[in-house]
Parts: structure tokens; C-alpha cells; sequence
């Protein structure tokens, strides 16, 4: 009995670990996910100055959020999911 329930807090830690995943770097998922997507999804694109000039600029930047397995990188313009194991999912 003792046994079952050692082995049971175990899997309690080790799952809340992986959802926590403290090992996630939030800027180095914003940078990679910047680079990946953001001129896929709009979030850097042309835009028209009042002077009639055309300026390929950050329109709205991206997010990172802790979200359960892995953090959560939302922009005005898209939003992706990455995993704990560091796949970014659309």
C-alpha cells in the first residue's frame, strides 16, 4: 500500500511539472515564433504612412502566455499553441 501510494504522488509531480514546463523560455518562444510566423499571419506586413510611403512594419506583436503543457503565443493577427516538447502548433 505504501508503495501504490508513493508511486502515485510521483506521477502527481512529475505530471504538474510537465505542465508547468519552467524549462520554457517565453522570449526565446516569442523570437522563434516571430521569425516562424509573423509574416505568414499578418503580424508584420505593408502599411500605407499618411505621406502616400509604403513601410513594411510590426503591426501587432505576439504574446506569450503559461497555458497547461506548454505556453500559449497569441498576436492580433494569429495564435499558436507550443508544447512543452517545443512544437509550435497553429
Amino acid at each position: 500500500m505504501k508503495k501504490n501510494t508513493s508511486v502515485l504522488i510521483l506521477s502527481l509531480l512529475v505530471l504538474l511539472l510537465l505542465a508547468w514546463a519552467p524549462w520554457i523560455n517565453n522570449e526565446a518562444i516569442h523570437d522563434r515564433v516571430f521569425q516562424e510566423k509573423a509574416h505568414k499571419d499578418g503580424t508584420i506586413g505593408w502599411v500605407t504612412q499618411p505621406d502616400g510611403t509604403r513601410e513594411y512594419t510590426l503591426i501587432c506583436d505576439y504574446n506569450v502566455m503559461w497555458f497547461p503543457f506548454g505556453r500559449w503565443v497569441a498576436s492580433c493577427e494569429g495564435a499558436y499553441y507550443v508544447t512543452f516538447w517545443d512544437q509550435v502548433l497553429p
